[in-house]
């Protein structure tokens, strides 16, 4: 097994991309801590992986409060003494990002302080806020992995607003936290996939009348996050993967 015996952080893991994230490193050998707000999601998720043979426990947190970020990292280290490996995962739009008329994309000047304050919390203050106090245990550690799930959006220019703005932050984030943990022997990367077909994706895609929309899969995504862990090679930091593109 590629990942046995590490301990795994994988945040959103209560669905999505997260979920199979989750249950592709568990059949790797990985230990998985899944984390996520709603309790009932990641006790599914982590009885999956245990009726599959896998090692799961389940952390509630609200990953946008320092506070229990921190509590999440204390848990994990009481239980398991170490953290080998950061999935930051967890983030999302809300359907707001379109009127609800012409299903157009809000522009930037239309977008209220509170709608952009959300989404740039929800999309790249919880992996900044994961980053910040995991990697001070991976330092001392002298080891660490890294992957961190940015977007198609923000790869490009596009028309989704803070949502391409907090994706694309991400991208300069892992390359950063590359460049200052690489002598600490971390590496950092991320994958940018475009639209992957997970619960809310199909109903956000109802939502704005895209339900014919052409999607990745989760898994697919996953596998993509398990190359980067697993696979490539250690000097192999600081890079984005892009999946479901042509261009």
């Amino acid at each position: 097994m590629k990942l046995e015996g590490k301990i795994t952080i994988v945040t959103g893991a209560g669905k999505g991309i997260g979920r199979d994230t989750a249950l592709t490193l568990a059949a790797e050998g990985a230990t998985v801590v899944a984390v996520a707000r709603t309790k009932a999601n990641l006790d599914e998720t982590v009885a999956r992986i245990e009726e599959n043979g896998g090692k799961a426990v389940a952390l509630s947190r609200d990953l946008t409060d320092s506070a229990q970020v921190q509590s999440m990292v204390d848990a994990v280290l009481a239980q398991f003494g170490r953290i080998d490996i950061l999935v930051n995962n967890a983030g999302g739009y809300p359907s707001e990002i379109y009127d609800s008329v012409g299903k157009q994309a809000i522009k930037i000047w239309e977008w209220t302080e509170e709608q952009w304050d959300q989404i740039i919390k929800t999309n790249l203050k919880i992996p900044f806020l994961c980053i910040n106090k995991v990697v001070p245990v991976m330092i001392k550690q002298k080891s660490g992995d890294i992957v961190s799930v940015s977007s198609r959006m923000g790869r490009i220019a596009s028309q989704m607003g803070g949502y391409a703005v907090a994706k694309a932050g991400i991208v300069t984030m892992t390359k950063t936290t590359a460049i200052q943990t690489k002598e600490f022997g971390i590496k950092v990367n991320a994958v940018a996939p475009g639209i992957v077909d997970t619960p809310g994706q199909r109903v956000y895609n109802h939502n704005v009348g895209q339900d014919d929309a052409v999607m990745g899969s989760s898994d697919a995504v996953a596998k993509g996050i398990l190359y980067l862990l697993a696979d490539s090679p250690k000097e192999m930091t600081g890079q984005v993967l892009d999946m479901f593109t042509t261009v």
